[in-house]
């Protein structure tokens, strides 16, 4: 790991102590209003929460205090020999050639990281976009769903909530034991398939998941979303980053329509924020299959994903193969204050 000196934070603040400056506040003060983040409790934050990825959204003033948080975090992780997964979910020290390639060639590292090589911006984005934009009180029960051992769990369970995190890997559910006894944190992991919650009713304050469900079918991801509604507490809220407009053929969530249809209809939750997922047209990432070094090997790369079907055979064809991520967060609705 590239360890960066930095500013300097006390172990209490950065290994699980819930901080005073949190700014959880619980309830959003306005229905019309994004609820405050976590990390800046004065400053009002955009309503259009509900969207695809911009580079830009790591500049906003809440989103800078949760990437700050992350920094001193693995810093302080990595001083205690406390590993954590990478963003493609593996705990090896050097990533792929493929994880680099799906970064895109204009990939640009973010300032200040200290585990770049692991940990790209688009990690960062995608945990400080979902907690800064989801009001949680200390001590929350979380359920975070496919992120066993990751940086995610990590930062949840620093902030002193109760956090649960599931996967169908046995060895990261051990990685995760190891980092609660090292970190002292009350975490607890456990083998469990995301479309089978075995979780009783009214269960937690909030449910995330980072960049999985594309990973499942699409009637899997019906079958998650239609558990959440039984397992969160009246009030409860949920918070998903997923791959957008990803041309593989595991993919399609390609549309606000299919994010709806996908994640809102099965689930009977309310949409926080903005109704409809706002697409801002932005691709990031590039799709590794279809890549090649010069002209040549490049089509040869998307005539093989075209013939396998790997990749959407129009947007192979037409080197249409960037994509990028979106977050969606929804709540369930709490008719005991009505």
């Amino acid at each position: 790991m590239n360890n960066v000196i930095a500013r300097n934070v006390s172990d209490k603040d950065a290994c699980g102590q819930v901080a005073k400056s949190c700014g959880a506040c619980g309830s959003c003060s306005r229905p019309t209003r994004t609820p405050k983040s976590e990390g800046d409790k004065n400053t009002p934050v955009t309503t259009t929460v509900n969207k695809s990825m911009q580079r830009s959204d790591l500049d906003q003033p809440a989103s800078r205090d949760v990437v700050n948080r992350l920094f001193d975090l693995m810093r302080t992780m990595q001083s205690r020999g406390v590993p954590y997964s990478s963003w493609y979910g593996q705990t090896d020290a050097w990533p792929s050639a493929w994880e680099h390639i799906n970064r895109g060639e204009d990939y640009r590292p973010h300032p200040g990281n200290p585990d770049e090589l692991r940990i790209p911006w688009f990690l960062l984005w995608e945990i400080a976009w979902l907690t800064a934009h989801t009001p949680m009180k200390p001590g929350s029960r979380v359920l975070d769903m496919g992120g066993a051992g990751s940086l995610f769990s990590c930062y949840l369970a620093s902030l002193g909530h109760e956090v649960h995190t599931i996967d169908l890997n046995p060895t990261l559910c051990t990685l995760v034991e190891r980092q609660a006894k090292a970190m002292k944190w009350d975490l607890h992991p456990q083998v469990m398939d995301m479309t089978r919650l075995d979780y009783p009713a009214d269960h937690f304050d909030h449910v995330f998941s980072v960049c999985v469900f594309e990973h499942l079918p699409v009637s899997g991801r019906v079958a998650c979303n239609g558990e959440l509604r039984r397992i969160l507490k009246p009030g409860g809220t949920t918070g998903f980053t997923f791959d957008y407009a990803n041309p593989q053929s595991f993919g399609r969530i390609d549309t606000p329509a299919d994010v709806h249809r996908q994640f809102v209809e099965p689930s009977g939750l309310e949409v926080r924020g903005n109704a409809e997922f706002n697409d801002n047209g932005e691709r990031y990432l590039e799709t590794p299959s279809t890549f090649g070094f010069g002209r040549f090997t490049r089509w040869a790369a998307r005539l093989h994903a075209f013939s396998t079907g790997s990749v959407v055979r129009s947007r192979a064809l037409s080197g249409r193969t960037r994509y990028t991520f979106g977050a969606l967060l929804m709540r369930k609705p709490d008719n005991r204050a009505r």
